[in-house]
């Protein structure tokens, strides 16, 4: 009688050692020189010129005219890259960091530009078109 060809790979493969890192018990494994991590966004680089947003097919970013600039919601990002190569001033980049795991989407983690930042921002450009103006 002939084993199914599939229990042998079974049996085969009791014997070997597992080929994944017990990740919680031991320490992750190194990255690779150009993994695709969590996305870093350098917000004073930043130009507005929305490439990001057109370029996303996951809807990451969120322009926020106000203060030209974008929202970066990491909970939908699926990794791709295509931002960062498209950014013209390199105010997108991939880090390394893979660690991303939360139970609240709206984690600071996985945001940039806040809603108190963006008023923040906002109230400092008023300010500056204020002294323009005096001048």
């Amino acid at each position: 009688m002939k084993l199914p060809p599939t229990l042998s790979v079974v049996l085969g493969n009791l014997f070997k050692k597992p080929a994944t890192n017990p990740f919680p018990k031991n320490e992750p494994v190194p990255v690779p020189k150009d993994f695709r991590g969590k996305l870093i966004y350098h917000v004073d680089k930043c130009v507005g010129c929305r490439l990001c947003v057109t370029v996303c097919p996951a809807g990451v970013f969120e322009y926020i005219p106000e203060v030209r600039k974008v929202r970066l919601w990491l909970g939908r990002c699926v990794f791709c890259k295509q931002c960062v190569d498209v950014c013209p001033v390199n105010a997108l980049e991939m880090s390394d960091e893979f660690l991303l795991a939360t139970y609240d989407k709206y984690d600071d983690n996985l945001r940039w530009l806040k809603n108190d930042e963006i008023a923040e921002r906002i109230k400092e450009a008023e300010e500056k078109k204020k002294a323009q103006k005096k001048q």
